[in-house]
């Protein structure tokens, strides 16, 4: 390994520097482009240098070019800026950088030949192509286009006193990198996972990625690694915009956000044992693909490919929840992933991916399978301990005949959670719930008593989960109901039970909330939102001839609904096969 400080002429004397095809998108945002640009700017009036990181190249690749292991960002990003540079120099001074931009002796072919996410969009940032001047090309905020429309838009605001061609001949000339070349026995993943601590860290993902084909090029070649890498890769994860999205999108994971990719790769090696729940932690996951896959051969490779492709075909087709998700109760999946969603419980997927993948011609048992998970999930109100308990479910299952599955899960879930099913303890939490769980068991028992009810089964397309909960006796009982309750002792028995509460598109107007039983009810002629307004629920149109509302009322109410709680979640399921 030889490293040197350097300038950017260095990239003069490269044929061509090459990303390789599988390393991520690029990345950085307007926090790295306005401190890259500050710095510079900096650097050029006061004339003292800064460093802006290291470049690793490993010579001797394809056509003796040069391959760039870690430093794509802050090149691609230094890169576009000088393009932008010379679209504000005179014509005969933009030839004087050329080269450092465009392979010599051609007119439009990029010296960095970019991976396959960005190599497009790169290309057309360094030839002008089609317009990117235009209005949709310059609303892009991210990405290539997005680093072009900045550094365009701060040089043409921020640098009218300033002399380019002296600024862009001082960032060219003046030594900010430090060039570090590996010769073609060294191994550059693990300097790549070690140095890379500059602009925005990789995620489990990349690494994953990394060395997956990193791997296939090393056993095969570039070529066979780029089929493997377009045939079970790319067509999943990165396919299109819309995927990538779905892919890098965040989620509530725990205490933590983490990428969907990296939950899903989590839950795949849980599944294949690749991950102990008893002893790994997260955040050696890529370390523990990495020790995996150093001994497979090809074709366990191409085996762990594909499998990952098919398990994560599976994955994108769970129900993606949200606001706008339309939910019924009979869609058994789409209940259970709106639990998962609102209580951020991605801890069941692993298990959840593996009984969707070997039930795919078994519904009845998945859907008997799911429902276990659902009960144990609204009915645990202790430490969770998911990870390891949903990992030893997955050993098990894994030895036993499709029909056995649902026995081996009830026990198990019996045998570690048993004491969660005891009914009166359940009756006990309904009669003192707080708001976020009393909003998600009052929308389920609307969605249930919507579908016994044939008139709204057959006409309503269903709900979004969008309302607004509300305490029918208000928390402030003491000005308008102290007919009703004449102490705080009454006041907490009665206004937390699930009886007393009800949903609301909208909340109330802060004058009504805490009015008495009519007003609440009925309005006053002035405000916009009341209870009898939102008679399309069930569990609103019963109040509507109430000409009271009373602690009798509510420990009614109250019954009902944990009946009805228990014919959603029906906890003897565990209490009857167990005893």
């Amino acid at each position: 390994m030889e490293a040197r400080e350097n300038n950017f002429n260095f990239i003069r004397d490269e044929k061509r520097i090459v990303i390789p095809f599988f390393q991520r998108a690029y990345v950085w945002k307007d926090i790295h482009w306005n401190q890259l640009l500050k710095d510079l700017k900096c650097s050029f009036l006061e004339k003292k240098e800064h460093f802006l990181g290291s470049i690793i190249l490993k010579r001797g690749g394809v056509d003796n070019c040069s391959i760039i292991i870690d430093g794509q960002q802050r090149l691609t990003t230094f890169s576009i800026l000088i393009k932008v540079l010379c679209d504000f120099l005179k014509e005969q001074e933009k030839n004087y950088f050329k080269d450092y931009l465009f392979e010599n002796f051609t007119i439009d072919k990029p010296k960095i030949n970019h991976s396959k996410l960005d190599k497009e969009k790169y290309e057309k940032v360094l030839k002008n192509k089609e317009n990117l001047k235009d209005q949709k090309n310059l609303e892009y905020k991210d990405g290539i286009f997005g680093c072009f429309n900045y550094f365009n838009k701060e040089i043409k605001n921020n640098f009218n006193n300033i002399d380019l061609f002296e600024f862009t001949k001082y960032i060219i000339e003046s030594k900010l990198w430090v060039i570090v070349c590996l010769n073609a026995n060294e191994d550059e993943q693990k300097i790549f996972d070690s140095i890379n601590s500059t602009g925005q860290k990789l995620s489990s993902t990349d690494i994953i990625k990394n060395a997956l084909f990193d791997k296939v090029i090393k056993i095969t070649d570039e070529d066979r690694a780029m089929q493997y890498y377009e045939k079970y890769w790319d067509s999943i994860f990165e396919k299109d915009e819309k995927e990538q999205e779905f892919w890098n999108e965040e989620i509530e994971s725990g205490r933590v956000k983490r990428s969907k990719s990296e939950i899903f790769l989590h839950s795949y090696a849980i599944i294949k044992g690749i991950f102990n729940s008893d002893s790994d932690s997260l955040s050696n996951l890529s370390s523990l693909y990495k020790d995996y896959i150093k001994n497979l051969k090809e074709n366990e490779l191409k085996n762990l490919l594909s499998e990952l492709k098919d398990y994560a075909k599976i994955y994108r087709n769970f129900p993606d929840i949200n606001k706008e998700t339309v939910l019924k109760y009979e869609n058994y999946e789409l209940r259970f992933f709106h639990i998962i969603y609102t209580y951020s419980m991605n801890t069941v997927l692993p298990l959840t991916l593996f009984l969707r993948k070997i039930l795919e011609k078994k519904e009845n048992i998945y859907k008997q399978c799911l429902y276990l998970l659902e009960i144990l999930m609204m009915c645990n109100f202790e430490t969770k301990d998911y990870n390891k308990f949903f990992s030893k479910v997955i050993k098990k299952i894994q030895k036993v005949n499709f029909d056995d599955i649902v026995n081996i899960m009830r026990i198990e879930i019996f045998d570690r959670y048993g004491k969660c099913f005891n009914k009166k303890e359940i009756e006990k939490w309904l009669t003192s719930i707080d708001n976020y769980d009393a909003k998600f068991v009052l929308f389920w028992i609307e969605l249930y008593r919507q579908d016994k009810n044939k008139d709204y089964k057959d006409n309503t397309l269903g709900l979004n989960y969008v309302y607004t909960l509300e305490h029918l006796l208000p928390k402030s009982w003491k000005d308008n109901w102290n007919d009703i309750i004449s102490n705080e002792e009454d006041a907490e028995k009665f206004i937390y039970q699930i009886g007393n509460m009800t949903l609301l598109k909208g909340k109330l107007n802060t004058s009504l909330k805490n009015q008495n039983w009519q007003f609440k009810l009925n309005g006053d002629g002035k405000v916009k939102n009341y209870i009898s307004k939102n008679a399309d629920l069930l569990i609103n149109k019963e109040l509507l001839d109430k000409k009271s509302w009373d602690t009798k009322e509510i420990e009614k109410r109250t019954k009902k609904c944990i009946d009805d709680f228990f014919e959603i979640w029906d906890v003897d399921i565990f209490n009857k096969n167990n005893k």
